[in-house]
């Protein structure tokens, strides 16, 4: 069986409360489930007030193979936002909008650069879509 989650944008507290709901329990600092799998659909990051906790939730239950997460829009943005475009500037702008929808997971990362770093460097891994011959997740 597969349970679908998306946008959970930094609620970690309203994920864990949604994954227990379901029967999932933590083991060894990971989510798991005996004969389920979560599909995350993306947006991890933006809004709420732990979107570290939400990131590392939802990664070490892919790394455990709990779970399958896909790039939302919000992570595609980060990506935009971060890597310099080779014609000068962002491949995101630094438009005043575009720092207000990011501002939270800055701030959250604050004096934390290496770890944003890294989890960048995932959202580069990440899929934009999962297929099977039932479904299609994007």
């Amino acid at each position: 069986m597969i349970d679908f989650i998306g946008d959970i944008h930094g609620h970690a507290d309203k994920l864990e409360a949604l994954l227990q709901k379901l029967g999932y329990t933590k083991t060894n600092g990971a989510y798991g489930h005996p004969h389920r799998k979560v599909i995350f659909i993306g947006d991890y990051i933006d809004r709420g007030p732990k979107i570290r906790e939400t990131l590392q939730i939802v990664k070490a239950m892919v790394d455990n193979q709990n779970a399958i997460a896909l790039m939302g829009n919000h992570e595609y943005n980060a990506l935009c936002f971060h890597f310099k475009d080779h014609k000068g500037g962002h491949l995101r702008k630094h438009l005043i909008k575009n720092i207000i929808q990011h501002f939270e997971t800055l701030k959250q990362f604050q004096n934390r650069q290496e770890e944003y770093e890294q989890y960048l460097e995932w959202f580069k891994t990440l899929p934009l879509y999962y297929e099977t011959n039932e479904f299609k997740a994007c």
